[in-house]
């Protein structure tokens, strides 16, 4: 403020007007700027009227003078505050969904025990991923513990943020504590990134040879070797199964529809494609093609959300390695990432409360 009071001392002592004389009778420094500014206006016009330069009141005032006037006005009424917004509290959760058979069993079950899907690859990739003593008892026991211990630990947060109303797996929100204790147990276990993707990879492959075993699915031999459009049905059943077993909600395939002012999809939408001739032309000649899948509302959300505010990208994913062995059946290679989406705007930029999991693939065939 010293400084901009100095530098309006000398404008006015160098102006080029008769003399001017001005004192300053207060004893404030904001009072001071306020009447140099209001007496620079006054030998701006003067000026201007002298050289013959149309004045102010005759000529659109300029970047400059624009700039100017609200540099001063901000330093002297004090720039509006910014960045302080709090975020708004978190919306209320709806109601607990209830998971249920077919896929339940194969997914998670209450003792944690080798016979679901996860625990039972997970044993088999310590196995195969190291030398040691243990047999798969062992192991299995030792996971059990683990899995306990990060429950017991996790307890508290996640029912603040979700309430279960059964302490079972078939509740949504307990299912979803479970999947974060056993997703960080194989953390723990599998530090190694290949044995990750492995582990992953693996819990796909057993869920879909279990569906198609069950008949939830079409055979194997239904699958073409590099065609992406022969696994549309068996992309679409196991989508489906998983809505129907209550692990999510609903399900998307492809980019969101274009909606009309009430929030339906326009009459006038485009068809949504996932894959035509072209992808699988685009396949054979060594090409890769993407796909978009959402997931709405999965019961591992909360755990997924958690283990990447912990900087870690190894979640629950039980549709995206699904649909990736798929693929494989058809002899096709992908990767994906994975993308949380909150689909309403929030005027708060602090506010995000996804509900939606967002897999995008890179599809190319098996060489």
């Amino acid at each position: 403020m010293m400084l901009m009071y100095a530098r309006l001392l000398l404008v006015i002592s160098i102006a080029p007007l008769a003399v001017v004389s001005w004192t300053v009778n207060s004893s404030s420094r904001r009072q001071a700027v306020h009447e140099g500014v209001a007496w620079i206006g006054k030998a701006t016009t003067g000026l201007l009227v002298v050289s013959g330069i149309p004045s102010q009141a005759q000529a659109a005032r300029g970047a400059a003078e624009l700039d100017f006037e609200y540099y001063i006005r901000s330093a002297v009424s004090g720039n509006k505050r910014e960045g302080n917004v709090l975020p708004s509290l978190s919306p209320t959760p709806p109601l607990p969904r209830t998971l249920k058979e077919p896929l339940l069993s194969l997914l998670l079950n209450d003792d944690c025990s080798a016979s679901c899907v996860p625990i039972a690859t997970l044993v088999q990739t310590i196995l195969q991923s190291r030398s040691n003593t243990q047999d798969s008892n062992e192991i299995e026991r030792n996971i059990q513990q683990r899995l306990r211990a990060y429950r017991e630990k996790a307890r508290k947060s996640f029912y603040a943020k979700a309430p279960w109303e059964n302490a079972l797996v078939s509740d949504q929100y307990y299912f979803d504590l479970t999947s974060y204790a056993l997703w960080r147990t194989a953390a723990d276990l599998l530090p190694n990134f290949v044995d990750r993707d492995r582990f992953i990879r693996g819990i796909g492959r057993d869920l879909l040879n279990n569906m198609q075993e069950k008949g939830l699915l079409p055979n194997k031999s239904t699958a073409i070797r590099g065609s992406a459009t022969a696994t549309i049905p068996s992309m679409q059943a196991v989508l489906q199964t998983f809505t129907s077993s209550g692990f999510c909600r609903d399900y998307r395939i492809g980019e969101a529809p274009v909606l009309d002012k009430k929030g339906k999809i326009a009459a006038d939408a485009p068809p949504v494609i996932l894959f035509d001739d072209l992808d699988d032309d685009a396949l054979t000649s060594g090409a890769s093609i993407d796909c978009l899948v959402s997931v709405l509302e999965p019961a591992t959300l909360g755990a997924s959300l958690q283990i990447t505010g912990e900087q870690s990208r190894f979640g629950p994913d039980f549709v995206g390695a699904t649909l990736s062995a798929v693929w494989e059946q058809a002899d096709l290679t992908s990767s994906w990432e994975v993308f949380f989406v909150d689909p309403e705007y929030r005027p708060n930029p602090k506010d995000y409360f996804p509900n939606e999991q967002l897999l995008q693939y890179t599809i190319s065939l098996k060489q």
